[in-house]
């Protein structure tokens, strides 16, 4: 007798709803967050200027790992009444940042952002083991956190690309154009419900069972050994190098080490957690050794990360960055010598006090923004004192030329201080009385922040110049350039457009007229055969450039003259150049000229 065939049974559609509908029963605020994630950040791709709907966004984004964080947390404590009270509380906190969201300038709202992003996913690495000794089961449990996110990530991406593929496929084959709009909330959708939906399908149901397990993926300890260690092991060994470079020449750690020494930090540590289950199996002797050898030679770097932290400090004072590199520093060096003091040292202890630093950091006196607020107002304060324009708590305009460095360490302190705290930061360093900063018509565009400073500065009599600029001072007038008809010029008969460099040469009815800088100090000069027809001061065109930065700059400045010569209107429409030793130099000039005749004066 043959044997009946029996086809291979499918994954049906039944299965994967049971599956879904036992996710939602399992945490049905987590889905409730990802669909509200999904339709509000819909709703801000058609509102982007939405002063309401962006905290509710960002709240609603950190509400999703703080609900997984709280529903595992309470299912594995077994104990329903505390989900009420937990949920709550994390949505009041929500609530309340979304409330200050408003009152924060942008780069403080992604720095605030971020910290409590960070400490939001760490607890859901910890928050489930706080209260308990299981070494494995903690372990075996971020394990599937880790590899279930990556697996998310990778059939997410797959989805939205097909799905992105088969709408782009409708416009060739039946005219339909797709919007980049419906793109955008494609992706948002797919990242926010189908990926939260699918991460959650993978987490386990008995978290206590996890101690007893010992299976550890293979190719998760080829990822460790071969390929995440050995990149550990070649950039300590650079960084040795540069600090032996370093001892040798005397010369400071460049800033960027900063960077350097956290990825590697974080990179070291996160190949020694992969490989954390099996350091005691015979075969893998080699991993303790390894992690005792990684955190002492990790040491003379975060040594180096400090005396460039403290270099830049000592020069610029506190930022915000200075800050979060300053007390990563320290805590890389409190885990590093526990882990060399203890071999056997709890790794939670990596997640929880790292999730304690980003919360400590965010609010209160010794935060990173109120720490770098007050070393910055204390920097400009000290630079004013040390020009004579700071007297009884009150900044004074200069009485004298301010040096060039002097000039560029103000200038920049107060584009930060305007572009992280606001103008009453800056009216704060400068003296509540003197308040020389003010928003009222100033045009949101690039370069607000700097145009602010400029304007502080020029209540001080002190030009302003960039924090980003070299040691030549640059100046430049864009106007805006509205049309100007010869018609519109009284008497004008004739009109030239004048563009380059000087001296700019022309001749209009026989005689050779030319525009050139002259004298010392240097005025442009407008001549006809010699004969000056015009005069207008260099210094008058830096001045207004640096009272106007940004693009346009204002409008075109218009100056006329008449006498028996000639009557004479020049419309300036943009210049560039450069002081050096206090001399200004036009560069490039752009303008028109309206000649008429002249008359008796």
């Amino acid at each position: 007798m043959g044997r009946t065939a029996v086809s291979p049974r499918l994954p049906s559609l039944r299965n994967a709803a049971a599956e879904a509908r036992r996710v939602f029963a399992r945490f049905p605020l987590v889905l409730a967050a990802a669909v509200a994630c999904a339709v509000l950040g819909s709703w801000l791709v058609a509102a982007p200027a939405s002063k309401w709907l962006t905290p509710a966004f960002a709240a609603t984004t950190l509400a999703l790992p703080m609900f997984i964080a709280v529903a595992l947390t309470v299912e594995r404590a077994q104990v329903p009444r505390a989900s009420f009270v937990l949920h709550g509380a994390v949505t009041a906190v929500l609530i309340a940042f979304a409330q200050a969201w408003p009152h924060w300038s942008e780069a403080v709202q992604l720095r605030r952002y971020a910290q409590l992003s960070l400490a939001a996913h760490l607890l859901v690495a910890f928050l489930p083991y706080l209260r308990r000794g299981e070494p494995h089961g903690f372990w075996q449990y971020n394990r599937v956190l880790f590899l279930r996110f990556l697996t998310a990530a990778l059939f997410s991406g797959v989805l939205y690309l097909g799905l992105t593929i088969a709408l782009m496929a409708l416009d060739p084959l039946f005219k339909i154009k797709v919007a980049a709009s419906v793109h955008l909330r494609l992706w948002i959708w797919i990242s926010f419900v189908f990926n939260t939906w699918f991460f959650l399908g993978g987490l386990p149901r008995d978290l206590s069972e996890l101690e007893q397990r010992r299976d550890y993926p293979a190719l998760l300890k080829v990822f460790a050994q071969f390929i995440l260690i050995p990149l550990v092991a070649v950039y300590l060994a650079i960084l040795t190098t540069y600090l032996g470079r370093i001892l040798i020449t005397g010369q400071w750690p460049k800033g960027w080490i900063g960077w350097l020494v956290s990825c590697v930090a974080a990179t070291g540590i996160l190949s020694l957690l992969l490989v954390h289950p099996i350091r005691e199996r015979e075969e893998n002797r080699w991993v303790s050794t390894y992690a005792r050898w990684f955190y002492i030679a990790l040491l003379p770097s975060i040594g180096m990360l400090l005396a460039a932290i403290w270099q830049r400090v000592a020069q610029y004072g506190i930022t915000e960055d200075r800050y979060f590199l300053l007390v990563l520093a320290l805590w890389l060096s409190a885990i590093a010598v526990t882990f060399i003091a203890r071999r056997n040292a709890d790794i939670r202890w990596i997640p929880m006090t790292l999730c304690a630093l980003a919360l400590a950091t965010m609010f209160g006196p010794w935060s990173a923004y109120d720490v770098s607020l007050r070393s910055q107002l204390a920097r400009v304060r000290r630079i004013l004192s040390q020009h004579g324009m700071f007297e009884n708590g009150v900044a004074r305009p200069a009485s004298g030329p301010v040096p060039f460095e002097a000039r560029k360490d103000l200038g920049g302190v107060l584009t930060y201080l305007i572009g992280t705290h606001g103008t009453a930061a800056a009216r704060r360093a400068l003296g509540a009385a003197s308040a020389p900063v003010d928003t009222s018509g100033v045009a949101e565009r690039h370069g607000k922040d700097q145009r602010l400073a400029a304007a502080a500065m020029h209540a001080l009599n002190v030009d302003y110049v960039s924090p980003w600029q070299g040691s030549s001072s640059y100046f430049t007038y864009n106007a805006e350039r509205p049309p100007v008809d010869i018609t519109d010029v009284e008497g004008a008969r004739h009109h030239v457009h004048l563009v380059g460099q000087f001296p700019i040469r022309f001749t209009v009815e026989d005689r050779a007229w030319e525009l050139r800088l002259s004298g010392k100090p240097q005025a442009l000069q407008l001549t006809r055969a010699g004969e000056v027809a015009l005069t207008l001061a260099a210094d008058s065109l830096v001045d207004r450039a640096r009272r106007s930065p940004g693009y346009p700059s204002g409008p075109p400045l218009r100056v006329t003259v008449e006498n028996a010569m000639a009557r004479t209107t020049l419309v300036i429409r943009s210049y560039h150049g450069r002081i050096e030793s206090d001399q200004p130099t036009l560069d490039s000039f752009e303008g028109d000229l309206y000649i008429g005749p002249g008359g008796a004066r």
